[in-house]
């Protein structure tokens, strides 16, 4: 293996683009990448293309890792492992790495058979094979089959769930997509042209979170973030002529002020106030409503009780977040053992949900 300063910098350049799942590199972009990030540390570090060869020998040679040139792509020949899963620093795994990495793409085996998921599909052959990722043929295997020891709530009877891969491949590769997408009360469809930015899960449904490009009907707002539910999309497709823009928002933080995926930005953040009744209070207490809920003072406790009598067996929490659906539509689910305080607007709203069933009940 080439001693010189530069050779581990070469490595992980060339590791980096090799074991790429999403893009192709012919030589000469491997050789020019290797340079100008060699640039960046002193001008006088460029190397010729005989060295990027003999780095690739050093790969097949030295880190025993196979490459693979039987692709061409617009009539010029790329390189790539043919493992993708492989790097030239990765160690083996220890007994519980494997573990852990097998329950996390059990959990992810909704996923598998999707086209742009096949990888998945051959990382969990390769965790069967006791060889693979650092074993040894002395590995213990007992012939047991491996029960599920994590299970996540998911929904296999989704529309649409197979859109997840596609829809993944179009935010990592950052291409602007159209949709095809049907509201629930919609006749037809309406097309939305759009930068995708997220796929987010909540109450076992996909969301599509991505901001929609100018038309004539919406003007493009950088700070506007559509949720659009997978299950309600009827076709998509990748365009080509449209620049990707980059999310100008912090998705996160943003989602950080509502409960669910429906945000408006219009609304303001409201102090909620509201009780609930002693048999659910250590529920809530240990599973949060929001992030920024939190129990009321001891004093401020019982200044309530003394206000409303009827409240006597409940406790008092509070949280500052946006009103929409999912937040009224959460504190429903709790039906008499949860009661809003403040503000008044979503107390009245619950007051009319209330009446509302009571009326159809009757």
């Amino acid at each position: 293996m080439p001693a010189n300063k530069n050779a581990v910098v070469r490595y992980i350049i060339l590791d980096r683009m090799l074991s790429d799942q999403h893009h192709y590199y012919t030589r000469t972009q491997l050789l020019n990448s290797v340079n100008d990030s060699l640039k960046g540390i002193d001008e006088a570090l460029q190397v010729s293309k005989r060295t990027i060869e003999m780095d690739l020998r050093d790969m097949e040679d030295i880190f025993q890792i196979d490459l693979d040139e039987s692709k061409i792509i617009n009539g010029k020949k790329v390189i790539r492992y043919a493992d993708q899963t492989r790097s030239i620093f990765s160690k083996p795994l220890s007994d519980d790495e494997k573990m852990l990495l097998k329950e996390v793409l059990s959990t992810l085996g909704q996923f598998s058979g999707l086209d742009n998921f096949i990888w998945l599909d051959d990382l969990k052959t390769k965790l069967g094979n006791q060889l693979s990722f650092g074993g040894s043929e002395f590995d213990a295997g007992n012939g047991v089959p491996q029960r599920k020891v994590i299970s996540f709530s998911s929904n296999e009877f989704l529309q649409n769930k197979e859109y997840l891969g596609w829809f993944f491949s179009a935010i990592t590769n950052k291409k602007v997509v159209s949709i095809s997408y049907r509201k629930f009360d919609a006749e037809s469809a309406q097309e939305i042209i759009a930068y995708p930015y997220m796929l987010k899960q909540y109450r076992d449904r996909w969301y599509l979170l991505c901001t929609p490009t100018c038309d004539k009907t919406l003007p493009y707002n950088s700070h506007f973030i559509a949720n659009i539910p997978l299950d309600r999309i009827e076709a998509y497709e990748e365009v080509q002529n449209i620049p990707y823009v980059e999310c100008q928002v912090d998705i996160d933080e943003l989602f950080d002020d509502i409960v669910g995926v429906t945000y408006y930005w219009d609304k303001p953040v409201e102090h909620v106030v509201f009780a609930v009744h002693k048999s659910s209070a250590n529920y809530i207490r240990t599973k949060p409503i929001h992030p920024y809920q939190a129990e009321l003072s001891k004093d401020n406790q019982a200044e309530l009780r003394l206000k409303h009598p009827l409240l006597k067996d409940f406790a008092f929490f509070s949280l500052d977040c946006k009103l929409n659906y999912e937040l009224l539509s959460l504190f429903r689910s709790y039906g008499p053992n949860l009661v809003v305080l403040s503000p008044e607007k979503l107390r009245d709203e619950m007051k009319e949900c209330v009446k509302r069933q009571l009326e159809l009940y009757s």
